[in-house]
């Protein structure tokens, strides 16, 4: 899996704020983690090789590393959305209890049929986008959402993000910073 960044792909990213790709994940991969998902719905990696395989993807890190320009980039977790997340839009640092997340991925795991810049329509395919881009997920959307972090990463107390007391089930408490043990470096070239 090796994609080539264009200009044109940075150039949009920048005015746009995100960019999608087509074809991130074969048929065969999208199935493995259609097959994995049970219950849990945050850091899904951590559950099963197939997921994992995906999220720590040196290959996504590497597009997410080279649109945010930021290198090394650590997994700052991942979980699965299926229809909003809060009322209002939120940003990827609103909605997340590490500071300092500087990316984030969705790739749909189905197929969608709606308007939203944000979902992607096509099976596989994914959207990158930057920390500030306000994310709004509609509902019938089924998709792998991936937050990548810098090398030095805090866990804070983010009232907003859903999974708020996720890290505390690693031993973390606000203000630890996460270690390549439970957060490891995906990407640093």
């Amino acid at each position: 899996m090796g994609f080539g960044l264009t200009k044109e792909h940075h150039d949009f990213f920048h005015h746009h704020h995100y960019v999608e790709f087509e074809d991130l994940l074969t048929p065969k991969e999208v199935d493995g983690i259609e097959d994995a998902i049970g219950s849990t719905k945050h850091d899904l990696w951590r559950t099963d090789g197939r997921i994992k395989k995906v999220v720590l993807s040196p290959s996504l890190a590497e597009v997410a590393s080279n649109l945010s320009k930021i290198r090394p980039l650590r997994i700052g977790y991942d979980m699965l959305i299926d229809g909003p997340v809060s009322k209002e839009p939120l940003n990827l640092i609103e909605m997340s209890s590490i500071r300092k997340v500087v990316c984030g991925l969705v790739i749909q795991l189905s197929r969608y049929d709606g308007e939203d810049p944000i979902v992607p329509k096509k099976r596989g395919s994914g959207i990158f986008f930057n920390p500030f881009f306000p994310l709004s997920f509609p509902e019938g959307c089924h998709l792998l959402f991936i937050a990548y972090a810098a090398d030095i990463a805090i866990y804070i107390q983010e009232k907003r993000d859903p999974n708020l007391h996720a890290l505390k089930k690693l031993d973390y408490g606000f203000g630890d910073r996460l270690t390549s043990t439970t957060h490891p470096i995906v990407y640093n070239r």
